[in-house]
């Protein structure tokens, strides 16, 4: 296994990332040396290698097997009690963030100039004025905060990221996260709260109540 960075939110959240150099012969004899049962997705190599990278992370940070499964809404769940995760890939990067205490949401997203052909798709009105068109990094933040909600809510909240999720322009730097307020149509006396971090060619959002900060 290769260095996996671990970041603690103030919420309690642990977020583990890694940086995914391997190549899917690497990863599947990793994971026979660890007992790991190869996922059967043979007939998708994208998939497949996403399926081993999930369940070596998951065993780096737990210390064993752990049995992955998905709620009827797609949302992820193990089999160690009380643990709620949240798992997002992004080209070269997997992140995994566990929580003991409540629900989470992440997501990570490599930065490309592709984030500004769509962002009229993830924006409401307001935002797409206080967003400028042309900043990649500032668009990249508000798809991963509007992804990590979309998460937190298991989708429940709906579909639409411009029409059911919605970020507040002003923002706070805080040992060393941009965090924004947040809302959600589905809780909308809910105050949210969004903790984003910049790593060299991605952007990682967490999105949590912020009752729990």
């Amino acid at each position: 296994m290769p260095p996996i960075d671990t970041t603690y939110y103030p919420d309690g959240t642990a977020l583990h990332l890694w940086q995914v150099t391997e190549d899917i012969t690497a990863l599947m004899e990793c994971c026979k040396n660890l007992g790991i049962t190869p996922p059967n997705t043979m007939n998708c190599t994208k998939r497949m290698k996403e399926k081993l990278i999930e369940a070596l992370l998951l065993h780096h940070i737990f210390g064993k097997i752990v049995t992955l499964g998905h709620t009827q809404s797609g949302a992820p769940t193990i089999d160690i009690d009380r643990c709620h995760i949240s798992i997002s890939h992004t080209s070269g990067w997997i992140a995994i963030a566990k929580n003991y205490n409540h629900n989470i949401g992440i997501d990570i997203e490599r930065c490309s100039s592709r984030i500004l052909r769509v962002r009229e798709k993830f924006l409401n009105t307001q935002e797409l004025a206080f967003i400028a068109h042309d900043d990649i990094i500032e668009n990249t933040l508000a798809w991963t905060a509007k992804e990590a909600l979309y998460k937190l809510f298991e989708g429940c909240g709906g579909a639409s990221l411009s029409d059911h999720y919605a970020i507040d322009k002003s923002r706070l730097h805080n040992n060393g996260y941009i965090t924004h307020s947040a809302k959600a149509a589905i809780s909308p006396n809910e105050q949210l709260c969004i903790m984003s971090q910049i790593i060299p060619d991605a952007v990682i959002s967490l999105a949590v109540a912020a009752k729990y900060l």
